[in-house]
């Protein structure tokens, strides 16, 4: 389904990411590790339109991306829940989530239902402003904006990012729930040991370069994972 083929990317004169080629096949659920400043958001920005590559391609079931706007994109079916949620505070949360069909010509009432089921919070909160929202429930608002434009491939930059565990263990559920329901996922994760054993595969960044690729399972148990991302439980 998508495929990176030595992708570079640029900020200024600094190069991010140095020839990056992975592949994601349909129906997987992959994760995409390292330390901060890997390349991981940066994968996913170039992926979505964010960001411009300075070499090699994009291919989305054959198309290229990289010569794509952001919402042409979005059209083909690839969105996006940035690291930070992003979500619009002073809207509520249901204004928040029909804008993120805003590429489809109306917003689905079959496909916020969808995400309400899987965030019941969402929608006792629905009329609520986005920005009184706690960080959990923003983060399930995040998600499910980006499944209002109903995508075949959702893309996931930190979901955990400054959750409590249990929050963290929820999202997770919902993260497996949206993919077994048939949407790809690739997850850029730094709780290493959760996405591994949500995934089925990962790779490992390191400095803009890929370091390691794998099944979850191999990965979960590589001396070199546990000893630089995993510690010792």
């Amino acid at each position: 389904m998508l495929e990176l083929v030595d992708l570079k990317v640029s900020y200024g004169g600094v190069e991010a990411l140095h020839g990056l080629s992975l592949t994601v096949r349909a129906g997987e659920l992959v994760t995409v590790l390292g330390a901060n400043g890997a390349g991981k958001s940066t994968t996913l920005m170039a992926v979505s339109g964010l960001v411009k590559p300075s070499g090699g391609a994009i291919l989305f079931n054959g198309e290229r991306l990289d010569r794509l706007r952001s919402h042409e994109v979005v059209k083909r079916g690839v969105t996006q829940a940035p690291e930070g949620r992003r979500v619009f505070g002073p809207m509520t949360v249901e204004e928040n989530l029909k804008l993120g069909a805003f590429t489809r010509r109306s917003w689905s009432a079959e496909t916020l239902k969808r995400v309400f089921d899987l965030f019941p919070r969402l929608e006792e909160r629905r009329t609520q402003m986005a920005g009184t929202l706690s960080g959990g429930e923003q983060q399930m608002l995040a998600i499910g904006r980006a499944l209002m434009a109903e995508p075949s491939l959702l893309l996931l930059d930190e979901p955990s990012l400054g959750l409590a565990p249990l929050l963290v263990k929820s999202i997770f559920k919902a993260v497996k729930d949206i993919n077994r329901s048939g949407v790809t996922v690739v997850l850029v994760e730094q709780n290493a040991r959760a996405a591994l054993k949500l995934a089925d595969r990962g790779y490992v960044l390191d400095v803009g370069r890929l370091a390691l690729e794998d099944s979850a399972v191999n990965l979960l148990n590589n001396p070199q994972v546990r000893d630089a991302y995993l510690g010792s439980r």
